[in-house]
């Protein structure tokens, strides 16, 4: 692929697609798997954080390869920080 200068509109929307599916696709099976484990509201939060990262991932990234790479590790931060909130939420700081 090169610059992108020569490409007609379908190829743009297309490579813009195929971006934006490679940065929120994966975050949004996470979703969908927090969701059928039942974790509502932590599903909607991931959803919404998800998708507004990915939409900032597919619009920075120049190939579709890096934009799901950028994805995945989008899941990552997105587990991680689930891990650490629920943590958090369990283990109190003072114990009284």
């Amino acid at each position: 692929m090169a610059d992108g200068l020569l490409l007609t509109g379908k190829e743009r929307a297309r490579l813009f697609w195929l971006k934006l599916a490679g940065g929120a696709g994966p975050s949004l099976v996470l979703v969908a798997v927090a969701a059928a484990l039942g974790g509502g509201s932590v599903a909607y939060s991931m959803a919404v954080f998800g998708l507004l990262i990915g939409f900032v991932i597919a619009t920075t990234a120049r190939k579709p390869r890096g934009a799901l790479i950028g994805g995945l590790v989008l899941v990552g931060v997105l587990l991680v920080f689930q891990i650490v909130v629920a943590w958090f939420v369990t283990h109190p700081i003072q114990q009284s």
